[in-house]
């Protein structure tokens, strides 16, 4: 096989860290049968809901990570497949779908047969199913050529690619879901109330036996939801929310046993060689059970009680834990090896011209597709570490007037950080407050000093500071603080840009004598006339006060305006460019500079060069 693949691993993106543990541990498998030494190749990973299939043109062959996608009554992923192997058949780029869940078929449901026929397309080289297979085989897969094997789900692989160990404990993990869960698959009575009565007897039992055990989930914030309304009814504390995969597994390493309700709560206790016993809400928990040879320890809903999981907990840490056998678990890596070298090959086309140059990471860069704009010091240093150079960053100032890196004060926000909005939230939280939150309780908070000291030792970094619309009682002090800020840190002219939406900040900061590019917001509305209105405000505010760059969200910046913005001689700066393909057109319309929410420099300049 030639080397200098481009493979796009679609995954999975949620805060269920079980699909991210899929997704890792598929890229590790990929790795793998590559080879380490094959430092061409490049695994980039799509998130599976981004409609983003622009990006399919540029990439040599497209692989499903894994996971419970070959279904139609829950979510949306019938879609999303079909929509990828179709753009993958018009760009000629070979598909494999990986480890799939295969959950029901019906003949009269128009969203199965789509994706009956998208998944026995030509483009589609190899489908491996980690469970029913049979009915894959014999009602989804017709056509001839279309290779179909049976595989282990890939998490069975996290022992390798995390490199945990199990502590020594005497902890009992409770691995809980939302209470609707049993409900919303079909099991009849089995609620919200019913489970948080179940859990309840089952930590009861455990603590008169003299057992220890913690409450935990796999990150889902319903699930959080149910797991605090637990604790408050015990009266106990609930383990921190996870926020990525390691953290799950680290979790799951400081557990003597297991009793989940999410799957991949159970296949990675499994991986890491934990007896796990597992709550059946899904056919795919009773299947991952026989295909281990434990199908006892996977409790049908019907027969969940405290007395059966107790029982069944006995026998199992008494038994040992039980995963995939090592010939087995290389079945999965056999199909892909087999993929790669025979179906593969580099034939992805090339961006010609400069793209990734023109990337901003905004709000010093997404994380996980997951998250935006919520400036976290970590990820915009990964990202400077991997060549990143242009970054915006959302400064507001705290109660206590110190400029701090938040993308606004609202609702949403605080929630995230913690904290309730109250009639004061409009002028921000004391600095000692915000600098000690999390975001979801995980991703630090940051002072704008913290960034701009960063950029100060990095020359061939931009920054750009984005204000918003201050509030009357703090607009002089964040544009004073800023401007401090700026001055200390030696950041000069072509190292930042600020950027303002009203004339009188443009005013106020040229009083400061600080030497900042300034760049203008261009506002827009759907009415014609409104629209003609905020242009030329935009325009003359432009050319009263020397400026020549502009910023607007990407709807903002038609062929039209493009054209009005060349006459002008006016940089436009975009925002909001959420898909690579639009991040194209809006630089080969003439943008400066894109705004992405999610993608890097970094990931544009692997997927297209």
């Amino acid at each position: 096989m030639e080397r200098g693949l481009k493979i796009l691993l679609v995954c999975i993106t949620n805060k269920n860290y079980g699909d991210t543990i899929i997704a890792d541990c598929t890229e590790y498998l990929l790795h793998k049968v590559l080879g380490r030494a094959d430092k061409t190749t490049k695994i980039l990973k799509y998130s599976i809901m981004s409609c983003d299939l622009h990006q399919i043109r540029y990439v040599d062959a497209v692989i499903f990570a894994g996971g419970g996608l070959i279904k139609y009554e829950h979510e949306d992923f019938c879609e999303r497949i079909s929509e990828i192997v179709d753009e993958a058949e018009k760009c000629d780029v070979p598909v494999f779908l990986n480890a799939m869940g295969v959950e029901g078929y019906d003949e009269k449901d128009d969203r199965c047969q789509r994706l009956k026929k998208a998944l026995n397309s030509e483009a589609v080289k190899a489908v491996t199913i980690r469970d029913d297979f049979e009915l894959f085989r014999k009602k989804y897969a017709y056509r001839r050529g279309l290779r179909v094997k049976p595989v282990f789900d890939t998490a069975v692989w996290a022992d390798k690619v995390y490199n945990e160990v199990p502590a020594e404990s005497d902890v009992i993990g409770l691995n809980v879901a939302r209470g609707d869960i049993f409900a919303d698959y079909g099991a009849e009575g089995i609620d919200e109330e019913y489970m948080l009565a179940f859990w309840k007897e089952l930590t009861d039992k455990l603590t008169k036996r003299g057992l220890k055990w913690k409450i935990f989930t796999n990150g889902f914030d319903s699930d959080e939801k149910f797991a605090v309304k637990l604790c408050e009814m015990l009266g106990c504390e609930k383990m921190p929310q996870v926020g990525s995969a390691r953290q799950l597994v680290r979790y799951l390493c400081g557990f003597k046993a297991v009793v989940a309700v999410r799957m991949h709560a159970c296949i990675t206790s499994c991986a890491l060689g934990l007896p796990c016993i597992g709550l059946v809400w899904n056919d795919k928990l009773r299947m991952w059970g026989e295909k281990i040879g434990t199908p006892d320890r996977y409790i049908e809903p019907d027969e969940i009680s405290a007395d059966k999981v107790l029982l069944m907990l006995d026998r199992a840490m008494f038994e040992g834990g039980k995963s995939a056998g090592a010939v087995s678990k290389l079945l999965a890596p056999l199909e892909l090896k087999k993929f790669l070298w025979k179906e593969c090959k580099p034939r992805g086309k090339k961006y010609e011209g400069q793209l990734a140059d023109k990337i901003m990471e905004v709000g010093l860069g997404g994380i996980q597709h997951k998250y935006k704009a919520i400036n976290n010091l970590n990820e915009m240093k990964r990202r400077l570490e991997s060549g990143c150079t242009v970054f915006e960053a959302d400064v507001r100032l705290t109660s206590d007037l110190k400029a701090v890196c938040v993308n606004s004060w609202s609702e949403k926000n605080l929630k995230m950080l913690g904290f309730e909005m109250n009639d004061q939230s409009r002028l921000g939280m004391p600095e000692k407050d915000f600098l000690g939150a999390r975001y979801d309780g995980k991703y630090k908070t940051c002072s704008f000093e913290d960034v701009a000291k960063e950029f100060a030792v990095r020359g061939n970094t931009r920054l750009m500071i984005d204000i918003g619309i201050p509030p009357k009682e703090q607009h002089e002090a964040l544009l004073k603080e800023t401007a401090k800020i700026l001055k200390a840190t030696g950041l000069g002219k072509k190292r930042t840009m600020i950027r303002f939406q009203r004339e009188k900040d443009i005013k106020f900061w040229n009083t400061l004598e600080c030497d900042c590019t300034i760049v203008y917001f261009l506002k827009d509305s759907t009415d014609p006339a409104e629209r003609e209105e905020y242009r030329n405000k935009a325009f003359a505010v432009c050319k009263k006060y020397g400026i020549d760059t502009i910023s607007m969200v990407s709807q903002t910046y038609t062929e039209e305006t493009a054209e009005l913005l060349k006459d002008k001689k006016l940089k436009p700066v975009i925002f909001s460019c959420d898909k690579v393909g639009d991040a194209v057109e809006m630089i080969e319309r003439g943008a400066y500079l894109v705004g992405s929410n999610f993608y890097s420099a970094r990931y544009i300049k692997d997927l297209t060069t």
